[in-house]
């Protein structure tokens, strides 16, 4: 009786500890800039992606979230097959947010053809952007041809 109890419990725990292994957060950059110099840098700490093509439904995903204890980052491109996440993604997009230069002040038009130019797409079907400025506020940029 004894030992099944034993085996019981050392199952349980090492089915917890694979499980807690396995929620590890891949998408989160070991050595992120902070808040105030992605700020700086890129004028937001939040960014979302998801553009379509005609041939590739969600041919681009980016994220890039900073926060204070945290920052993930993934980048996805159908096109050329990229899967990124953590600090590949962030090693991806860095350039690419460095360039963009968005604003909140900034037309709707402006800023989707600066990230879709940013991003290698001449033809989408759907754009969708949502951007957390330097400020705090929010925007949404969509647009479906």
């Amino acid at each position: 009786m004894r030992i099944k109890k034993y085996s019981i419990i050392g199952s349980v725990l090492l089915s917890t500890a694979l499980l807690l292994g396995a929620c590890a957060d891949k998408d989160e950059v070991k050595d992120p800039p902070t808040a105030d110099a992605a700020k700086k840098e890129f004028g937001f700490h939040s960014f979302d992606l998801d553009i379509d093509t005609p041939d590739h439904k969600d041919a681009i995903e980016a994220s890039f979230d900073v926060d204070i204890s945290e920052t993930e980052a993934e980048y996805v491109n159908r096109i050329e097959p990229v899967k990124l996440s953590g600090d590949k993604a962030y090693a991806e997009l860095e350039p690419i947010f460095k360039d963009l230069a968005l604003t909140k002040d900034m037309s709707k038009d402006e800023v989707i053809e600066k990230v879709t130019k940013a991003f290698g797409v001449e033809d989408y079907t759907e754009f969708e952007l949502e951007v957390e400025y330097s400020d705090g506020e929010y925007k949404d940029y969509n647009d479906k041809k």
